[in-house]
């Protein structure tokens, strides 16, 4: 080789040298990056390094499908749709609800108007306060029976034949019975209890005589009574005997205010005394139970 040659061969390896400082210069991090590489390959300490840094990477896409409950969110929508397309048929029905309350209170403004006419039957039941001839009573165990208005005559007789004369000359039957009115016949059974007959399903008899036919009754008496037992029909009679100025009395009280006039007259409360006597002897009761009525017959 000449001189010539090798200082050219020394030259250029100079040259190369100088490039590969400069290069060096300019590209530090490749030769890092490489031994890196390299001692990477050696033991696990960098794959833990790569491990955290490649796995922090995929929460961040994570995050991604966490923006994918974006559509959970778009799907409440539809029910909020579905809703308001509901709320017109519900709005429909109380419209059609809303008909029959009309109708409805037509009907219960009908009935309010109805009522006031309804009190007039209670007066009208209570008007027709009449005489009765017969009424029941109730014996408890022994069952129920009834107490009879009864005339002179047959037992069973219920005909009239208790005759007066009227102020305006007519003739009258006087005609005993007991008034229909609740609390009067609710008495009636209060004083039929009083007695306590017992052993049998006892009935009782009102009977008014035409004359009197039997000496109790005094001169100076305005009503004569008696009564009657029979236990072996088990039954009870009140015998009454009217003197004439009673009768008399009585179809004027009669004629001015019907079968409760009569229950306003002077001798009333004698008369009553001389029905419930025989029945139990204890004082009548306070309310009128016993009644009259007169029927022309001339």
């Amino acid at each position: 080789m000449s001189r010539k040659t090798l200082v050219i061969a020394i030259v250029a390896i100079a040259a190369l040298i100088v490039v590969a400082q400069i290069l060096a210069a300019v590209f530090p991090a490749q030769p890092t990056y490489t031994a890196s590489l390299e001692s990477a390959t050696l033991v696990a300490r960098p794959t833990r390094t790569m491990t955290p840094s490649a796995t922090p990477v995929p929460p961040t896409s994570t995050p991604t499908a966490t923006a994918t409950a974006v559509p959970p969110t778009a799907t409440p929508i539809p029910p909020t749709a579905t809703v308001t397309a509901t709320l017109p048929p519900e709005t429909a029905t109380p419209m059609a609800s809303a008909t029959p309350r009309p109708t409805n209170t037509r009907a219960i403004t009908a009935a309010p108007t109805a009522i006031p006419p309804t009190p007039a039957p209670p007066t009208a039941t209570a008007a027709p306060e009449t005489l009765l001839t017969m009424i029941e009573i109730d014996n408890g165990e022994y069952g129920k029976s009834a107490i009879y208005v009864r005339y002179d005559g047959a037992p069973s007789e219920e005909v009239s034949d208790v005759l007066v004369k009227g102020p305006d000359g007519g003739t009258y039957r006087a005609e005993m019975g007991f008034l229909s009115r609740p609390s009067s016949l609710a008495k009636v059974q209060e004083y039929w209890g009083y007695a306590q007959r017992g052993g049998a399903n006892w009935k009782g008899f009102v009977r008014l005589y035409e004359a009197v036919n039997w000496i109790s009754c005094s001169a100076e008496a305005n009503v004569c009574y008696e009564k009657d037992e029979n236990s072996a029909q088990a039954s009870i009679t009140s015998q009454l005997y009217l003197k004439q100025h009673v009768l008399e009395s009585l179809l004027g009280s009669y004629l001015a205010g019907g079968i409760l006039g009569t229950t306003g007259n002077g001798y009333y409360w004698e008369i009553q005394n001389a029905v419930f006597r025989p029945i139990i002897d204890i004082a009548p009761p306070s309310v009128p139970c016993v009644v009259f009525r007169f029927v022309r017959v001339s």
